[in-house]
């Protein structure tokens, strides 16, 4: 599950300010920063293989680990894309493109939030979509996409082959949800006046309410009408738990447990006035540190692979502090905060200075390791507190990550601090 936010530098006028999305996705799954240079050779697909094209500006993506695409990611003409989960009537076929790899492919050729979204289209009619698109438990979807660019963004919702887009005039946020009833700018062809509601009908209500969207996508529209949009504000709409539950589908910040199979594995914002990047790498916005990035980037990268591999490790150390953190989790974010404060203050310092991308990459992962540092030597020693169905599904999938796990050391680090 998912939520994606657009935030205008006034409520209903003014520019784009904001792009943000919080990624909601199997525990175990790591999810991490990768550049893509322009000029490079993209082979698009995770299941179902793409013509090659040459990519046509660089892209940061924020990339789970075993697939091609990405659930979302900025380009250098400042186009941000953020994908939906949603659930309907209509079958989602078994083998097929993910909305991720389409998601991706739009980045490295758009340099508009209008062209991003056309490019969208056009391969969904092409080549449709489908797919798994889990990583430990089999989920299949259709998807939404938020797309902004520095003056406009866009919605664009698709169900198999059918879509219907709307540009947004103010700040917007979507979920697990189809949005678009009657407001819809545009629909497919064959759809034009038989559809009064494309919400109302294509829309599987059952799982659509199991998944918490409309409480997420009514709460995000609370938070944008009251929001000062500026970074840390911005920050703390992925941070919100409404509910005040540790886990429940209903919050903005998901965090797994019992019912709740899924949780924000990594979290994302764009500042647009700044043009600076901010991610987490790591699960739980609320537990984690926001790093920055721009696009000031040197001439020479490393391969994709070697990023992404750096990029896992990374994300699996500040997977450990979250999991940690479990055992007594209202206890141990409080007893953390005054440190993350400081941390966060530092990297926001940081973001000032005119750094190449590859430096703040290597500042901010030096000023996160040492909030991980410290941070896990405040943790509360013991057992896991909560309730049974709480303790035993952290239970299993802290054994499924124990087992997984390839190198010795960080095994071993593992089995310290996970019950």
């Amino acid at each position: 599950m998912c939520d994606t936010f657009y935030v205008r530098s006034h409520k209903d006028t003014g520019s784009t300010a904001f792009f943000a999305k919080n990624s909601d996705r199997d525990p175990n799954e790591p999810q991490c920063m990768v550049f893509v240079p322009k000029g490079s050779i993209s082979e698009p697909g995770t299941y179902v293989k793409l013509p090659p094209y040459k990519v046509k500006y660089d892209v940061w993506l924020s990339r789970p680990s075993w697939m091609w695409g990405a659930e979302m990611g900025v380009n250098s003409k400042e186009v941000c894309i953020g994908n939906e989960a949603t659930f309907n009537k209509l079958p989602v076929e078994k083998s097929g493109v993910l909305g991720m790899d389409y998601l991706r492919m739009a980045l490295e050729q758009a340099s508009t939030a209008f062209e991003a979204m056309n490019i969208i289209i056009e391969n969904t009619q092409h080549f449709g979509q489908g797919g798994d698109g889990g990583y430990e438990h089999p989920l299949y979807y259709h998807n939404s996409y938020l797309l902004a660019d520095p003056k406009e963004a866009y919605v664009l919702e698709t169900v198999g082959k059918y879509y219907a887009f709307k540009k947004l005039e103010g700040s917007y946020n979507i979920s697990n949800k189809l949005s678009l009833t009657d407001d819809f700018d545009g629909i497919s062809p064959e759809l034009e006046g038989k559809v009064k509601s494309f919400q109302a009908y294509f829309t599987n209500r059952l799982v659509t309410h199991f998944a918490g969207a409309p409480h997420r996508e009514r709460r995000g529209r609370e938070l944008l009408n009251t929001l000062v949009p500026n970074v840390v504000n911005v920050m703390a709409v992925l941070q919100d738990r409404s509910t005040g539950a540790v886990c429940s589908m209903r919050n903005i910040n998901m965090i797994g447990g019992g019912f709740v199979s899924s949780q924000t594995t990594a979290s994302l914002v764009y500042d647009y006035q700044r043009k600076i990047l901010w991610y987490t790498e790591g699960p739980d916005p609320e537990l984690q540190l926001f790093k920055p990035l721009s696009f000031n980037v040197p001439d020479s990268v490393e391969d994709e692979k070697l990023q992404l591999q750096q990029g896992i490790n990374r994300w699996k150390w500040n997977n450990l502090l979250f999991r940690a953190a479990l055992k007594d989790y209202a206890v141990n974010k409080d007893k953390t905060y005054p440190l993350r404060f400081e941390s966060q203050r530092k990297l926001l310092e940081t973001s000032v200075e005119q750094l190449r991308a590859d430096k703040l990459l290597e500042q901010g992962w030096s000023i996160n390791q040492e909030y991980l540092k410290e941070a896990l030597e405040k943790i509360e020693k013991g057992s896991t507190k909560g309730s049974w169905q709480f303790r035993r599904y952290w239970a299993a999938e802290n054994r499924m990550l124990i087992a997984k796990e390839t190198d010795p050391a960080f095994k071993s680090l593992l089995k310290q601090y996970l019950p």
